[in-house]
């Protein structure tokens, strides 16, 4: 099926979201902020903060206010901060483990307050810092540089036989001793020349990286990579890019200055959005944000998907809803769960989500039909810039997958744990809020002869208590000869409860 791509830049001063549609649904999203830029590329020269032999790592401080985490034998390679980094043609099966799968040479062992380079490969997540590594590489235009790491790789995006050769051989032609290269989707069909330069760039960047280096004192930023426009820029305007629409003039401009410079024949292709519609809005971008911080999602045809994101994974479960078929249950389950798997990649990339996935899909009776569900699963994650891999479906109709993880989730993002339930997502009934205030009059006893109990209740919870409940509290008030007050108090939480014991007056 043929896809139709676009991109949608919405910038303002504080912020820019950039958002990947397919089809018209949007299936990727970017956001910066001033307030939090992503550091995920930038290279610094750190201290040697803590050494953790046991657990074969160390902390380094980077200058910011969390000491960033390494692996000293750095067991899962490197992370390329590209949509390259699955993409290697190497002799390894598809179901490889390593996201990189070139064994990097050992690196000398490091000792606490020795001053190392090295660079973000992931942004902070919570109380955790950024995620850093020793092997650093630069992304150019057409190719990915790794200064220590000799190896040349081909985008396995790039299928013509007799161009990957091409690729090949030119750039280990131009490679020094030591080095590596991935050559990236975009250098498909670029002039030798052209490709050579960016070998030449991306050295002479590496050199004055180590000159910068030698001048500073750690901890402290050495090279900064280039920010979310010029990476989504360099990174998704592609050939298969139809329009890249932008609402900002300024902003307009400078995409349209970078397009010439590198593909005059795509700057009719950059769009300036003038409607007093908001972009997102308009492309029902703000639309899908707002669902997406929802763990429920509908299928077309009546099945839904529930999406609970927790710290240890991320549950899918796939629900036949009010999809009844047309033949039999047997086909019922096996059309849901088909549907279902367009939808649960997109939601995947739209919001976000990393690490170990598990999807319950409806229990399949017939082998032919789990075997086209992992066929079909297999051909959609192939959408996924991120390495995605899926096992097969289990006795119990789960299927394990892993997602790499490329920073916070869009719901991370966009919100912040409940002051009140303190992100439990769920509130206590206002029969338990009670109860607790029953036991706490009750342990009192005797202290509440002749007092006035003086309950601060909000209206809500008021009115949510049962007749029983209410008749309850007050046959213990008399048991003890005190008074209840009732206050209603808006302010504070719906089923908060404040409790003051008065004495007895003179």
């Amino acid at each position: 099926m043929n896809i139709r791509r676009s991109l949608v830049v919405n910038a303002t001063p504080m912020e820019t979201r950039i958002a990947l549609l397919e089809n018209g649904q949007p299936c990727e999203l970017f956001i910066e902020r001033t307030t939090h830029v992503s550091h995920v590329g930038d290279v610094y020269k750190g201290r040697v903060a803590k050494l953790l032999l046991g657990m074969q790592s160390a902390f380094i401080a980077v200058g910011a206010s969390k000491d960033g985490f390494l692996y000293l034998d750095e067991p899962e390679a490197h992370r390329i901060s590209t949509e390259e980094v699955a993409e290697l043609d190497e002799d390894q099966p598809d179901t490889a483990v390593l996201e990189f799968p070139v064994i990097p040479p050992s690196l000398p062992p490091i000792k606490e307050g020795e001053e190392i380079l090295v660079q973000v490969v992931k942004d902070p997540i919570n109380t955790k810092g950024p995620r850093l590594s020793r092997h650093l590489s630069f992304p150019g235009r057409f190719l990915v540089f790794m200064p220590s790491i000799e190896h040349v790789g081909i985008s396995r995006k790039i299928t013509d036989v007799q161009e990957r050769e091409r690729l090949r051989e030119l750039i280990r032609s131009h490679s020094l001793p030591g080095e590596g290269f991935i050559v990236r989707t975009a250098a498909i069909g670029e002039k030798d020349e052209d490709l050579v330069s960016d070998v030449a760039f991306l050295r002479d960047l590496w050199r004055d990286v180590q000159a910068k280096a030698e001048d500073l004192a750690a901890p402290n930023l050495v090279w900064q990579d280039s920010r979310l426009l010029q990476k989504v820029l360099r990174d998704l305007f592609r050939e298969e890019v139809a329009t890249f629409w932008v609402d900002d003039p300024a902003t307009y401009e400078e995409v349209v200055t970078f397009v010439s410079n590198l593909h005059p024949e795509w700057v009719e292709r950059v769009k300036l959005f003038t409607s007093d519609i908001p972009i997102f809005e308009a492309f029902g971008i703000e639309q899908e944000i707002d669902a997406a911080r929802s763990p429920k999602v509908f299928l077309k045809h009546g099945g839904s998907l529930v999406i609970n994101q927790t710290e240890a994974l991320v549950s899918v479960d796939v629900n036949t809803g009010k999809f009844v078929g047309k033949k039999d249950l047997e086909d019922t389950v096996f059309q849901t769960n088909l549907e279902a798997i367009p939808e649960i990649v997109r939601q995947l990339r739209l919001r976000n989500l990393g690490g170990i996935i598990v999807v319950d899909f409806i229990d399949m009776a017939d082998e032919a039909h789990r075997n086209e569900v992992m066929a079909l699963l297999a051909e959609e994650l192939l959408r996924d810039r991120n390495h995605a891999r899926a096992e097969r479906i289990s006795a119990f109709g789960l299927v394990e997958m892993t997602r790499k993880r490329t920073g916070p989730s869009l719901e991370r993002q966009l919100t912040e744990t409940c002051s009140h339930c303190q992100g439990m997502g769920r509130m206590l009934s206002a029969e338990t809020v009670m109860l607790k205030a029953y036991r706490e009059m009750a342990r009192q006893g005797e202290h509440l002869r002749g007092a006035t109990v003086r309950l601060s209740i909000h209206p809500d919870l008021r009115a949510a208590l049962s007749l029983e409940m209410r008749e309850g509290m007050l046959a213990l008030a008399r048991a003890f000869g005190a008074h209840i007050l009732w206050v209603e108090k808006a302010e504070g939480p719906r089923h908060g409860l404040g409790m003051e014991i008065l004495p007895p007056k003179g």
